[in-house]
């Protein structure tokens, strides 16, 4: 309890706090043009009422499953190997597929889960992973996340190009596409972690180094990414739908996420801020 609420919470709090103030800031000087009152006033909505960029929704996400944390240890921890697997099975069902079903029929099923979150499904895969109770082909894996990759790209270019054409199509696929239920964001994930993870014990160098940098500069990334995205979009006016589609949209993630790691690996040398990142 001590570890969870004396460094884990506080360390959201703080970035709750910190990030709210730098984000309003950012759109104070480069798209509102409006004072520091207004910035101030940005700022307290953010921390409170969630009014801020949208991305921050993951600040009270990670309040939520740390205070849960104890609770999914407890379960883990003394789950046997068919009990983790049902638990997986029971979670993909009523947190990923039914919400799917939903989606593309219009209508609400009347199954639901009285847990009925998705997110512990990703912690227990992560278990379930890294501890071999399921084991993947590495080389399965690496193909299965370039091939959810590839498809999730497709389907965001296709639903905002016949947004006007096709409004119900699309509307339908970029809901999916908006929640961390679609199912193929958890096959995507389960094919990362698959392809990162190591062989037979024996590392692979260039890939774990790129999986041991990323996980250090996790957190800053994801508070990051967004301010350069925004940039893009809002500052540059750029519309990748506009400029290559598919392509372009790729690279606009590749691009990101590498500006995003170099700018949190630079603050990584400030004292204190490297606490936070």
């Amino acid at each position: 309890m001590k570890k969870l609420f004396g460094k884990h919470i506080l360390r959201m709090e703080v970035a709750l706090v910190v990030f709210s103030i730098l984000f309003a800031v950012f759109d104070g000087v480069f798209i509102k043009k409006c004072g520091v009152g207004k910035m101030f006033t940005d700022s307290i909505d953010a921390i409170f009422f969630g009014s801020g960029w949208m991305h921050m929704w993951y600040i009270y996400l990670l309040f939520a499953l740390y205070l849960m944390l104890p609770i999914y240890k407890m379960i883990s921890g003394n789950a046997t190997a068919a009990q983790l697997k049902y638990i997986l099975l029971i979670y993909t069902i009523f947190a990923s597929l039914i919400p799917f079903i939903e989606t593309i029929a219009g209508k609400k099923l009347p199954f639901y889960i009285c847990v009925y979150t998705v997110y512990p499904l990703y912690f227990f895969l992560g278990h379930a992973l890294h501890t071999g109770i399921i084991k993947l082909p590495k080389r399965a894996s690496g193909l299965m996340l370039v091939i959810c990759l590839g498809i999730i790209a497709m389907l965001t270019v296709h639903a905002y190009n016949n947004s006007e054409a096709a409004p119900e199509t699309s509307g339908k696929m970029i809901n999916l596409l908006g929640v961390y239920s679609f199912p193929l964001y958890v096959a995507a994930a389960v094919a990362l972690f698959g392809f990162l993870r190591k062989t037979k014990n024996q590392p692979v160098p260039v890939i774990d180094k790129i999986a041991a940098e990323l996980d250090n500069c996790s957190f800053g990334i994801y508070l990051l990414h967004m301010a350069v995205l925004r940039y893009i979009f809002l500052v540059m006016k750029f519309n990748p739908f506009e400029h290559g589609g598919t392509i372009s949209t790729i690279g606009i993630c590749l691009l990101t996420l590498v500006i995003s790691y170099l700018i949190t690996k630079g603050l990584k040398f400030i004292p204190y801020v490297n606490k936070l990142i």
